[in-house]
């Protein structure tokens, strides 16, 4: 669940020029009109202490809604997440708890910053996360009228990038990584947001298989949106590594390259928008139909091998059998490649999503590789490109079961530590 607002506008960065209209009916900058008065939210809505001044909500998801909110003392704007039924049951619990954990653990400019962990009294099973405001997740801005310079989809494209190494240099997996988790700015910095899917992968964790090397981790592999899910997770390989995440950013890339002005807001979306994945996600007609499903131009698989071909045996040699006999049952091609999706573009912004949408994870770029590519010459700053101190581990993944009550220890210890943190600052 990602924290958005509107914004008519994305601020061009002094290197790209002056402002100038798009082509076909958006803007690249104009003045913002005069905005409503905020709304205010009663104050026994939330169980919210009385500094944050509620406003209107700006999301909502699975585990709840997301309210932009003004931080009196902080003199600032937030977004407050109030996840319900926290201690519903143990998965939740813990998913819950890891988002908590990861965040305040991670310190990096282009993920999103956790302000203050509220465990409210009042309300037995829900929980308030402080988190920074972004001007808008990437999703809402591709739906809108409009257009980045070519410079601009670099900057954005560098700095996910940039966030993505530092988070997978602290053995965190986001895990569901999509256009409306990537909060972008008007300076064209992104906030990697919304962890409730990410694991850390430094720990063991008893609600998975046992560890079967330090490589690649054995865990669930119904993480991620559809449209953005990498082939050996569709595949249900039960060991994948941050390539997954790099996938996602592959298919991202192709819709922020799409906000440029040669092509039209309405042709933009996912480049890989599949109607159903076998066997996550099946026809329920023909859900345990293989042969179907390989023959369905909708199906996941087929709809990514119509762009980047079907995998070699060399590249599907270290799958496991079940999933080589399914890849053997779509037809051959060699995929049209991305040029075709985006024949204005420039050849280098294409070479780079086109390392990050290899079949093969171990052919795939890392974050750290892409990051070396051309195209990021002009504007690459080393410097920002800093890594985490080490591994992110989570004492609570290693306990096998835990009680309501031992679960909300864990969560008074973390919120405990983070304040403790905090007034260490």
């Amino acid at each position: 669940m990602a924290v958005a607002v509107a914004m008519g506008d994305l601020t061009l960065l002094s290197q790209a020029g002056s402002p100038s209209r798009g082509k076909k009916g958006g803007s690249h900058l104009t003045p913002p009109g005069k905005s409503s008065p905020p709304r205010v939210i009663k104050a026994n809505a939330w169980s919210t202490p009385d500094r944050y001044e509620l406003r209107g909500r700006i999301g909502t998801g699975s585990y709840g809604t997301v309210r932009e909110a003004l931080d009196e003392e902080g003199g600032r704007m937030v977004a407050i997440k109030r996840i319900h039924s926290v201690f519903s049951n143990k998965i939740n619990s813990k998913r819950i708890l890891r988002e908590v954990a990861i965040l305040q653990r991670l310190d990096h400019p282009y993920i999103v910053r956790l302000h203050d962990v509220i465990l409210p009294e009042e309300e037995s099973d829900a929980l308030y996360l402080v988190m920074e405001l972004g001007d808008a997740d990437l999703k809402s801005l591709c739906a809108q009228e409009v257009y980045l310079e070519e410079l601009q989809v670099k900057f954005v494209l560098y700095h996910l990038l940039v966030g993505l190494k530092y988070l997978h240099s602290a053995g965190i997996y986001h895990r569901d990584l999509k256009p409306s988790n990537v909060l972008v700015n008007q300076d064209c910095n992104v906030k990697i947001c919304d962890f409730g899917m990410a694991r850390a992968v430094g720990e063991e964790s008893y609600d998975q298989e046992p560890e079967p090397d330090k490589a690649a981790r054995v865990m669930t592999q119904h993480v991620v949106t559809r449209f953005y899910r990498a082939p050996e997770l569709i595949l249900l390989e039960e060991s994948y590594t941050e390539a997954i995440d790099m996938w996602s950013a592959g298919c991202i890339a192709v819709e922020l390259a799409e906000m440029m002005e040669s092509y039209s807001a309405q042709d933009r979306g996912p480049l890989f928008p599949g109607s159903t994945c076998f066997p996550l996600s099946p026809d329920w007609k023909h859900k345990k139909d293989v042969a179907f499903h390989s023959e369905g131009c909708q199906e996941q698989l087929n709809v990514i091998f119509d762009v980047i071909g079907t995998p070699s045996e060399a590249d599907t040699s270290r799958l496991r059998e079940e999933a080589r006999s399914y890849i053997r049952c779509f037809h051959p091609r060699l995929g049209s490649g991305i040029q075709p999706r985006l024949p204005s573009a420039n050849p280098g912004i294409v070479d780079v999503i086109e390392q990050l949408l290899r079949f093969n994870p171990n052919e795939r770029a890392s974050a750290e590789e892409a990051l070396t590519h051309g195209i990021f010459s002009e504007i690459r700053n080393v410097s920002k490109e800093v890594v985490a101190p080490g591994y992110i581990t989570l004492e609570f993944d290693q306990e096998p079961d835990l009680t309501e009550e031992q679960w909300r220890q864990c969560f008074q210890e973390e919120i405990s530590g983070f304040h403790r943190a905090r007034l260490g600052r």
